[in-house]
């Protein structure tokens, strides 16, 4: 999977602010952008093709990898092949990206940040 500049980008500040390692933020971001959407992100399916930063295999596995495919399933209402699965997986962890990248630009100065994710 191949994450846009711009996600990439969010990611290292996500980083830096949440002061975790890339896996556990794009999770989290997976997470995130799953349960905050209704349906498949219109907005994200057609990313830039330039500045690309791959994923490493292997971040999402096992156990993790079919909870996140089977809540993907539930949430497109629809079966999907493994190819299709990393495709809504990408679009998924770069909404939820976005909207952590919102919530924290929105906190107040005292908030933290991990509560405010929750």
């Amino acid at each position: 999977m191949s994450l846009s500049g711009e996600g990439k980008v969010i990611l290292d500040q996500l980083t830096e602010i949440l002061d975790l390692e890339r896996p556990s933020i794009v999770k989290i971001c997976l997470a995130k952008g799953i349960a905050e959407s209704n349906g498949i992100p219109d907005d994200l399916q057609k990313l830039s093709s330039k500045n690309k930063w791959t994923i490493p295999d292997g971040i999402i596995k096992e156990k993790e990898f079919s909870m996140f495919k089977h809540l993907i399933i539930n949430e497109i209402n629809t079966s999907i092949t493994n190819v299709e699965l990393h495709k809504y997986m990408l679009i998924f962890i770069e909404k939820g990206l976005r909207l952590l990248k919102n919530i924290h630009k929105e906190k107040a100065s005292l908030e933290d940040i991990r509560i405010s994710i929750l």
